[in-house]
């Protein structure tokens, strides 16, 4: 089993841009042993990865710098579980990925996972209610930051 996570790990990562191969491996670790990625680590990778926080901000200061962007997400203890949509809308906004038609009327958390879904970032199930792994956390992140860097 910890060798199909390394593997993975090493899959993930390659496809990520080099800016966060220096992240916190304690955070990525973390994160892909969670069947429930929480709150807390997600937002921290959202935030870092899209540069908007430094790597070195304590994961216990992230609602706060999440709160300053305006976003209109939640606000949640960092342990606590992200939905599909929440984490779907904190990546659009972090990422500035236009949506659709529906997102645009009604930019949220369901428009934003089924846009996601659309755009083929999300693989399985898209219902913006559901929890997802931290492993899936990860791998959705990096299709992201490839589109984002094909955008350029």
């Amino acid at each position: 089993m910890k060798n199909i996570r390394l593997i993975l790990l090493g899959l993930i990562l390659t496809g990520l841009p080099l800016f966060l191969s220096a992240q916190s491996n304690t955070v990525i670790d973390k994160l892909l042993n969670e069947g429930k990625a929480d709150w807390g680590k997600t937002s921290y990778m959202v935030l870092s990865a899209a540069e908007i926080i430094s790597e070195n901000t304590e994961i216990s200061e992230v609602q706060t710098k999440l709160e300053k962007q305006q976003w209109r997400l939640p606000s949640k203890e960092s342990e606590e579980p992200i939905t599909l949509g929440e984490y779907s809308y904190m990546l659009m906004k972090a990422f500035d990925i236009p949506g659709g038609i529906m997102y645009k009327i009604l930019p949220g958390p369901r428009y934003a996972a089924r846009e996601l879904g659309y755009l083929k970032f999300i693989d399985n199930n898209k219902s913006p209610y559901r929890t997802l792994s931290g492993e899936e956390v990860l791998r959705i992140m990096g299709r992201v930051m490839e589109w984002k860097e094909e955008q350029k």
